[in-house]
């Protein structure tokens, strides 16, 4: 039962993606329309999660978001976290695989939310356009949400961090706010299994760049990251 509930629950958000998307996409509908449909459509799959898979969350450090928007260092295990997001931080510009923009509907999404693509090993290049991009999307409203490891990572493992984030968050003098959970304790990176349980999201107090160097943001906001994964 629990594959195929898993296999039911991944035929809906896939589809669920597909109907939103293409709503979202509609060129007579205006930013907050669009950003409203992309928060529906997280809230849609934390219902299917629950209701399919037996699989909840809980949230602590609500009160720690801050007024102002800045830059979110969030730990990246599997797609659940994308829809706890979504649902909390709207309007907001994520960090993303330049790839994905081969995919017509993803291509559309990427350009009309205001994502910021980014092509692997390009270095320094690809660093610079997300503090340019980054600094135009925080003087507009967006959050800026950065998976700081550059890919999914088992939920107990980490790995350097990469410049980006930071650079974008000292050049604008904007807040850091990390962001720590276990949810692939139960949905697995690349994983089709999702196991009944309830995924613990912990938002910590954000803080300051000022006075930092690159590494020490890095240093703060993992170290922190690290520590308030619950096991």
């Amino acid at each position: 039962m629990v594959y195929l509930r898993s296999i039911l629950y991944t035929g809906c958000m896939f589809l669920s993606f597909l109907v939103l998307a293409s709503i979202a996409l509609l060129p007579f509908l205006g930013h907050k329309q669009r950003w409203s449909i992309a928060k529906t459509w997280g809230e849609i799959n934390i219902y299917l999660c629950e209701k399919l898979c037996g699989l909840k969350y809980q949230i602590k450090g609500l009160e720690n978001i801050p007024r102002e928007k800045c830059v979110l260092f969030v730990k990246h295990s599997s797609v659940y976290e994308i829809f706890v997001l979504l649902k909390h931080f709207s309007p907001s510009s994520w960090v993303g695989k330049y790839e994905l923009m081969y995919l017509p509907i993803f291509r559309g999404v990427f350009k009309k939310f205001k994502l910021i693509p980014v092509k692997r090993g390009r270095g320094s290049e690809e660093v610079i356009k997300v503090k340019e991009m980054g600094k135009e999307r925080l003087s507009t409203g967006n959050w800026i949400i950065i998976f700081p490891e550059g890919t999914r990572m088992e939920y107990n493992k980490s790995k350097k961090y990469g410049l980006s984030g930071s650079i974008l968050a000292k050049e604008t003098g904007s807040m850091v706010l990390p962001i720590s959970h276990n949810s692939g304790k139960y949905w697995k990176r690349r994983g089709l299994v999702k196991k009944q349980g309830i995924i613990s999201f912990v938002i910590g107090e954000a803080f300051s760049t000022n006075n930092m160097s690159l590494d020490e943001i890095n240093k703060v906001a993992r170290e922190w990251i690290d520590q308030n994964v619950s096991v």
